[in-house]
């Protein structure tokens, strides 16, 4: 059985190829490419190309009293000075896997095989499940070490963003340090506007195109962060812990806690009052409408992390991917930038598939898979074509 699944892939690889065929010399790395990025498999790519070189360099300074935040360099095997190469940033979000995870090592392997040289930061903070407004920074300054590489052709740098890294490189793409420098974006599984985000992770439902909300199931993930993020807003201890015991394991189990009222007029401070009634939302109007009343502290830090917000300070152009069964970012989210960018000339690209579990490779059933990999095939070619 695993043979005749890894025969069914290589003849659905070299159909897909066919499908998408352009006598180009970047077609055919893609199509290479597409059984590394997956994990489905055998992956000729490893056969006949050189293993890049790696090594971990420091890209933020440490925090008083911390150590510094690396990144894992990957370079070709035919990259050099005298011979440099486009460059691709990949940002992942928060709790993510780490830079020496086997699934990011296989994909930033199989990209540097390729010729494209590799930078994966790691980050402290969203290793530990947080999200902040210095991590726009950290993406800023991980770009300005990957393209002052000298084995780095600097025409050819783009960001690819994952998950909440995707709303963190569209956000890094605009910072006026290298707006003009970043050639391309691609944001997978990113949300555009962290207020709707929440909001929907709050009812459990999302709004479609035309307003009418649509039932959704957030992941353990996606409600972990959520509820942290919510008891952060409370500065008054008493406050917090008192919302936490009441509503965070339920929260956190997927349930819709109801309101208590006894409990809310307990709670001493503004802020605490506005959580309790998103923690405990019935509906996502009413998620809505307690997000506006976040104190102004939040709805700052929610402007500031909202990538549909500061779009018009990205000059590079924009690719997006969302798998359409996402239950950790609703893909309306991405639908909603490719709206917002659709006006300009910034959309190269918005492809929606399904194929995935959030941004990792779902259990492929190769011939239902087909339409899938086609398209996921020609969106990766667009990349590669910016960075070959």
């Amino acid at each position: 059985m695993r043979r005749l699944r890894r025969i069914g892939l290589v003849l659905l690889v070299l159909a897909v190829l066919l499908v998408s065929w352009e006598p180009t010399r970047v077609a055919f790395q893609t199509a290479v490419l597409l059984p590394n990025l997956l994990d489905a498999g055998p992956k000729p790519l490893n056969v006949f190309s050189e293993a890049p070189v790696r090594s971990s360099l420091p890209y933020r300074a440490a925090e008083p009293g911390g150590e510094a935040d690396l990144a894992e360099l990957w370079l070709p095997a035919s990259a050099s000075p005298e011979r440099p190469a486009g460059a691709m940033l990949l940002v992942f979000g928060v709790n993510n896997l780490g830079r020496n995870h086997p699934a990011i090592e296989r994909v930033a392997d199989g990209l540097a095989r390729t010729g494209v040289v590799v930078l994966v930061p790691d980050s402290a903070t969203l290793l530990e499940g947080r999200l902040e407004l210095g991590e726009i920074d950290g993406v800023v300054r991980a770009f300005q070490l990957l393209a002052a590489r000298p084995e780095v052709d600097r025409s050819r740098v783009g960001i690819v963003g994952f998950s909440v890294g995707g709303s963190l490189a569209l956000l890094a793409a605009g910072d006026e340090r290298i707006a003009e420098r970043v050639r391309w974006v691609n944001a997978f599984g990113a949300f555009a506007d962290a207020s709707t985000y929440l909001a929907s992770v709050a009812a459990h439902a999302y709004r479609d195109e035309d307003g009418t909300p649509v039932s959704w199931t957030p992941t353990p993930l996606a409600r972990e962060v959520y509820l942290r993020f919510m008891l952060d807003q409370v500065d008054d201890r008493a406050d917090r812990r008192g919302l936490e015991n009441a509503f965070g394991a339920a929260v956190l189990a997927g349930d819709r806690p109801v309101g208590d009222a006894s409990l809310r007029g307990d709670l001493t401070t503004r802020a605490a009052r506005t959580v309790h009634d998103l923690l405990t939302a019935a509906s996502l109007d009413r998620a809505e409408r307690s997000i506006r009343q976040l104190p102004r502290a939040s709805l700052e830090f929610i402007d500031g992390i909202s990538p549909i917000r500061h779009l018009g300070d990205v000059l590079a152009d924009v690719h997006l991917m969302h798998e359409t069964q996402d239950h950790h970012v609703p893909f309306v989210e991405s639908r909603a930038l490719a709206a917002a960018l659709d006006g300009g000339e910034r959309l190269a690209a918005h492809t929606e598939f399904r194929l995935f579990d959030h941004v990792q490779p779902d259990d492929l059933d190769l011939i239902a898979a087909a339409p899938e990999l086609v398209k996921l095939l020609l969106h990766v070619r667009t990349l590669m074509e910016e960075a070959l």
